[in-house]
């Protein structure tokens, strides 16, 4: 089975989008995402990140779409917290039936998960701080030598002709720290 390449632009500019988040910057993540010419494989990723941004730019109605499907796309326990923005975007556009579904379902999901979710503020926003309980089983084998395979551990990634920009830092240059 071939699994598709992820160009690095793309995987670059969602990084860069939730970091921006991370500083309360939304209309910045937006910008970051609108760059995103096709998420591929990561299409759930990218419309949790572009619903998260649109939510806490106080665009609510429009966040809606983008969270509820990366809500439908995204695994068990993944999906709670596209649910939990749900519902903050459902309540805040004045859905409170639609609101208290989406909350619901994201109770369930982690209590069938055993993730509980609290919200400490910091500054304006909120994040999420899991708990959350695994148990692992790992059972060690023996490993028999491999012939070296022509495996390319990059072949995930587009080579991608990267754009730079220039912020007067010389990385080359001898930095006294």
């Amino acid at each position: 089975m071939m699994i598709p390449r992820i160009p690095k632009k793309t995987v670059r500019r969602l990084i860069a989008a939730e970091g921006y988040l991370e500083l309360g910057m939304p209309r910045q993540a937006l910008r970051e995402l609108d760059k995103v010419k096709d998420p591929g494989s990561l299409t759930a990723s990218y419309s949790f990140l572009r619903g998260e941004s649109l939510k806490r730019a106080g665009r609510y109605s429009e966040a809606i779409q983008p969270l509820q499907y990366a809500a439908d796309l995204l695994p068990i326990p993944h999906s709670q917290l596209p649910w939990k923005s749900l519902g903050a975007c459902y309540r805040e556009s004045g859905q409170n039936d639609l609101a208290e579904t989406a909350e619901k379902t994201a109770d369930e999901i982690a209590s069938e998960a055993n993730i509980h979710l609290r919200f400490e503020p910091l500054g304006e926003q909120f994040n999420p701080v899991v708990h959350h309980k695994v148990h692992l089983t790992i059972s060690l084998e023996p490993v028999q030598e491999a012939e070296e395979s022509d495996f390319d551990e990059n072949a995930f990634l587009e080579n991608e002709t990267e754009e730079t920009e220039d912020f007067g830092i010389d990385p080359e240059g001898d930095y006294d720290v």
